[in-house]
């Protein structure tokens, strides 16, 4: 709290015309080299504990693992200088906690972090029934999942496609890439399970172009069933997402065009893609030119 309002402190003055606190030197730094500094992530161990093998700091840790050194010293009871050697074993406090509130359950939570249910059973111990306790803190999966994102009982979808006929709502979208739809939106799996969006497969390498003019919301990779996705968000309700492509061309922030491109898929793969209108995924079939 202190450090977010000393920086809230410093942007204000940094964006008055007043003289700086501090003279500043005339000296010409033009010349100066600035090397690029990168620090390596490391995925996070399962069991919250890390052997030391080589001359590392509290500081080195704190990077590698996105956590503050303040909490790695006080879940370690560690005593200034803080000082680690080699084979000591650290534990490292958990990055991402939630408390449960009265009647919530794993289906809920995995909805508000967009992440997946089976992760969060495995990464707590839970045993069935699952039943999560209020005030009880549960660990949340790093990994996200984004086909949690705006998931609503799957019966109502279906009921909601019964009232819906073929004909096109719009023609505010695009489709993105030309391809073979070789699964369409709707349950599958005798109904057990439920295709979100369509898959588009592709013969050739294709640029894969904007459905629709918006704010890219969202790049990343490693998505459990996405892969690499693009989320766009268009306007209040609708959102775009493209899964399961090969290359990035924007990024998060950008403002995109209708038709702009926005990544590459290679030929002999599929794109997933989805639309949904105030989170819950819609056909479309019926949304696109």
């Amino acid at each position: 709290m202190i450090r977010y309002i000393l920086f809230s402190f410093l942007i204000l003055i940094l964006g008055c015309d007043a003289k700086p606190l501090i003279p500043l030197s005339n000296k010409d730094t033009t010349s100066i080299i600035v090397n690029n500094f990168h620090v390596k992530k490391l995925p996070f161990p399962k069991d919250g504990y890390i052997i030391i093998d080589a001359e590392k700091t509290i500081y080195d840790i704190a990077n590698n693992y996105n956590l503050l050194p303040q909490d790695i010293i006080k879940a370690n009871n560690l005593k200034y200088p803080y000082t680690l050697s080699p084979n000591d074993r650290v534990l490292l406090p958990y990055p991402k906690m939630h408390l449960v509130k009265k009647s919530q359950n794993i289906y809920q939570i995995s909805l508000i972090y967009a992440v997946s249910q089976s992760d969060i059973v495995e990464l707590n111990n839970l045993r069935k029934p699952y039943k999560l306790k209020q005030g009880y803190k549960i660990k949340i999966p790093l990994e996200k999942d984004y086909s949690v994102i705006g998931l609503i009982n799957k019966s109502k979808i279906i009921k909601k496609l019964e009232v819906i006929n073929n004909t096109k709502i719009g023609s505010k979208f695009i489709i993105p890439v030309n391809g073979k739809i070789v699964k369409n939106f709707g349950p599958f799996d005798n109904g057990k399970q439920h295709n979100d969006g369509i898959n588009l497969k592709v013969t050739k390498d294709q640029f894969i172009k904007a459905s629709m003019r918006g704010k890219v919301a969202f790049v990343g990779s490693n998505l459990k069933s996405f892969g690499k996705m693009i989320l766009i968000k268009h306007d209040r309700k609708y959102v775009t997402a493209y899964a399961r492509i090969n290359e990035f061309t924007v990024a998060e922030g950008d403002t995109v065009k209708q038709g702009q491109v926005i990544g590459k898929i290679l030929k002999n793969n599929y794109l997933h893609f989805q639309i949904r209108k105030s989170r819950n995924p819609v056909n479309p079939a019926i949304y696109i030119n």
